[in-house]
């Protein structure tokens, strides 16, 4: 994963490469339970909705980083997201990506889910996400 940097087109629009790096990065520090790299990832104003529960997390450094304890907290044994499918939107500022996870709870209690997330960035940071989650399911409360 390369580091952050900010877009670089004229119009302020990010880049292909960009908006797919950010989203790998984010994914790649959720797997490695780095909280500061997850946060680094959002604006501080950032809303993360998990559509299919309908539940809402606002502001980077208050309900969203407690979701993310939480999640850390609930899938100690592992957590895996792989084979993504990306679909990106480089002329708003988004992409939506589709991806499997792989978790084991605390309890050796092993979960596959197929999960879609939208991604909204601004300032090159995410500011909303919407979270699909297969089956119905929140992993992350």
């Amino acid at each position: 994963m390369s580091s952050l940097l900010l877009p670089s087109t004229a119009t302020g629009a990010t880049t292909y490469g960009y908006l797919i790096d950010m989203v790998e990065r984010y994914f790649d520090a959720v797997d490695k339970y780095d909280l500061d790299g997850v946060l680094s990832c959002f604006n501080e104003e950032a809303v993360v909705t998990i559509q299919t529960a309908h539940s809402v997390h606002s502001g980077r450094d208050d309900d969203v980083r407690q979701m993310y304890i939480e999640l850390f907290d609930n899938y100690k044994r592992n957590m895996r997201h792989i084979h993504f499918r990306h679909v990106v939107d480089p002329d708003n500022n988004r992409i939506a990506s589709q991806f499997e996870v792989e978790l084991t709870d605390n309890d050796g209690n092993q979960i596959t889910l197929t999960n879609c997330n939208f991604f909204y960035l601004e300032n090159g940071r995410f500011s909303r996400v919407y979270i699909y989650m297969s089956d119905g399911m929140n992993v992350l409360n």
